[in-house]
């Protein structure tokens, strides 16, 4: 599953992958670690976004909270720029042809770069912009697309040191999914990697 964060003046989207409802907690403390702490925390009323923990976080940050009637999605602001995001989502994995096993890579992929390009009802600026108050640098939008095929070092295999000779390549295949936005420079990528199936990130 996935927890969308969306500011609602900000129009700034974050997605976390999450294995359960009581995930949200973790979720909502990286998300105010990584973006700051919010004004509001508006909610469909999800049993998970009303429990304890939650209510201790937001007394402790002075955060407000507000969640909308049951079965009354439309209140929520949040549930109009998601079905914008998904569809952004759809178009990308059926243009790229990419499995459905990437579903949350290609959300989060949609979700940095609508983070990073301009929004008319913004004043044709960007939502991390809004929210950070600075020109932010697009440069890595423009190397490589969703699900590109790319080549990386090999790393953390045991049977390969760099030896001249080897059987195995130097280099291992993969798929760029994402930025890691959190590691290395600006110009980091995340990959999966086609051997091992898991995400390495490198510039």
């Amino acid at each position: 599953m996935a927890q969308l964060f969306i500011g609602r003046r900000s129009l700034v989207s974050d997605a976390c992958g999450v294995k359960t409802d009581a995930a949200f907690v973790n979720t909502l403390e990286d998300n105010i670690r990584q973006r700051g702490a919010m004004d509001k925390l508006i909610s469909d009323g999800a049993q998970a976004e009303l429990s304890d923990h939650v209510k201790d976080i937001l007394c402790s940050l002075c955060v407000d909270d507000w969640h909308s009637e049951a079965h009354c999605q439309h209140q929520n602001f949040a549930e109009h720029r998601w079905r914008h995001i998904k569809k952004n989502v759809e178009w990308l994995m059926n243009l790229r042809k990419c499995p459905p096993e990437v579903w949350l890579l290609s959300l989060q992929h949609v979700c940095g770069i609508m983070n990073h390009t301009a929004e008319k009802s913004l004043g044709n600026r960007p939502p991390l912009q809004i929210l950070e108050g600075h020109t932010v640098d697009i440069s890595v939008l423009l190397y490589f697309l969703f699900w590109d095929i790319v080549y990386v070092s090999r790393v953390d295999d045991k049977e390969y040191h760099g030896q001249i000779g080897s059987k195995k390549s130097s280099l291992v295949r993969g798929r760029m999914v994402g930025f890691a936005w959190n590691v290395g420079h600006g110009l980091t990528c995340k990959v999966l990697t086609d051997d091992t199936q898991k995400i390495i990130c490198c510039s």
